[in-house]
């Protein structure tokens, strides 16, 4: 029958809608729903995790591609560990699909949040002089994905990314670097934009400090990290917009056949 038919294509082309949504509806305006994972995923079992990596950035490899040495700072590493970050999650917030699936591939992603921190002068106060700042999310992939260790090498890069994005860290000046602090909340599909504020103090309750884990045996091809938006004159979304490419042909294809 027609509605036998209809109600298939509908299903469908909600899924299509809620997965181009999940990093292009208007920044700030995207919201979690009851569907978003929650940070610590169920595991994939018994099935070795096909490999997933990013590109080197303009073409450009990485030299240390298996290495637990933390990630460097700078824009190159910015282009690599984003790449990754797109190539892992094809823009989804969690794994689909069920680990029993043959093609499930299992990792985590958080939300991570910078701020500077109390200062370490002691003069009896422990206030942050700083709000944290929503940043962006960053990833873990494999059988055994660890968002700490994910955190933990990525800690400088999303530093220095942060300090781009948000004057109101630099402000604070070099002696403030060593302040900073890395929070994370569990995935969300909120994003900052340029004019967001730092999250106020009842907001602010809510993003941890993650603990400090340990790399060894953490291959950085299976961790990434994308900025919520672009720091000033960064541009680089070559992997992302493939992916997004693809999703909206997805979706073109299920109106047309509705």
């Amino acid at each position: 029958t027609m509605t036998s038919i209809f109600i298939p294509l509908l299903l469908g082309l909600f899924v299509a809608l809620n997965s181009v949504a999940a990093f292009t509806c208007p920044p700030t305006k995207c919201l979690a729903t009851g569907t978003a994972t929650t940070l610590y995923a169920k595991k994939q079992k018994n099935k070795k995790l096909k490999s997933k990596t990013g590109g080197g950035g303009f073409g450009s490899k990485s030299t240390a591609e298996t290495s637990t040495k933390p990630v460097s700072a700078d824009k190159n590493s910015l282009e690599i560990q984003w790449d990754r970050f797109a190539s892992i999650t094809n823009l989804e917030i969690g794994p689909l699909g069920s680990p029993e699936d043959e093609d499930y591939e299992h990792f985590i992603v958080t939300d991570v949040f910078v701020r500077v921190g109390p200062s370490d002068v002691d003069d009896g106060s422990d206030k942050a002089v700083t709000g944290w700042y929503r940043t962006g999310k960053a990833v873990a992939a494999g059988d055994d994905a660890d968002i700490f260790a994910a955190l933990t090498l990525q800690k400088g890069l999303i530093f220095w990314t942060a300090v781009h994005m948000w004057p109101q860290l630099a402000a604070k000046g070099k002696a403030a670097a060593k302040q900073l602090q890395l929070g994370f909340m569990p995935p969300s599909m909120y994003m900052a934009d340029e004019t967001d504020q730092a999250l106020d103090e009842e907001e602010g309750k809510e993003v941890l400090i993650p603990q400090r884990a340990d790399v060894k045996g953490v291959s950085v091809k299976e961790i990434g990290f994308r900025p919520d938006f672009n720091p000033p004159g960064f541009t680089y979304k070559r992997r992302e917009g493939a992916a997004m490419k693809k999703k909206k042909s997805a979706l073109e294809e299920i109106e047309e056949a509705s």
